[in-house]
């Protein structure tokens, strides 16, 4: 894997940990709270760009998403108050080999925005990569004509319409395995520079 291959798209200035890793003492797993969904075993490997795509070990990976209705914890949406709630959003550290792996549900959607989960990553409690994953539209098709996601429909923003994906998903698409009646793994690359 070259450098430039998991090199960053976006420019960001370090900031704090996030409200999530400030009222969490230790490590949180991704947690559905009463969310139903497609079971989504998410595996992300983080490697540091400036040092030959190393594994990048003990940095803070943080994932949120919203559910099979569109929906976010931790603060207030169109049709929806998540203020105070903190389902599906979770923090982990990343092993030797750079790997941090969530239970999670296949992600919903909402207007405007393509399928997604957001991601940052933090070293030392300074956040130094903030992307979004991608995920397949044939198997999104295929995933929200079933279960607790048909009623919401299908999404009707593509990828390449998407205001974060519209410019390609090269590093953002994650690669995914499984079916619909069982659940999928999902796993992704990220690249940094620590």
């Amino acid at each position: 894997m070259s450098e430039r291959s998991v090199a960053a798209r976006f420019v960001l200035q370090p900031r704090p940990m996030s409200p999530l890793n400030r009222t969490l003492s230790r490590r949180r797993l991704l947690e559905a709270e009463g969310r139903s969904g497609l079971p989504l075993a998410l595996t992300l490997a983080v490697v540091n760009v400036a040092k030959s795509c190393a594994a990048l070990s003990n940095a803070s990976v943080e994932i949120w998403q919203c559910d099979a209705s569109g929906n976010y914890s931790e603060y207030a949406q169109p049709g929806y108050n998540g203020v105070g709630q903190t389902f599906l959003r979770g923090l982990q550290t990343t092993d030797a080999a750079g790997r941090v792996t969530f239970k999670t549900i296949y992600p919903g959607w909402y207007q405007g925005r393509a399928t997604h989960i957001h991601v940052q990553v933090f070293v030392n409690g300074s956040g130094i990569k903030t992307t979004q994953i991608a995920f397949p539209e044939d198997v999104t098709s295929v995933v929200y004509g079933t279960g607790v996601y048909a009623s919401h429909g299908q999404n009707s923003t593509s990828n390449s319409g998407d205001m974060v994906f519209a410019d390609g998903t090269q590093y953002e698409m994650a690669t995914l395995a499984g079916d619909p009646s069982s659940g999928y793994s999902a796993t992704l690359t990220i690249g940094v520079t620590a």
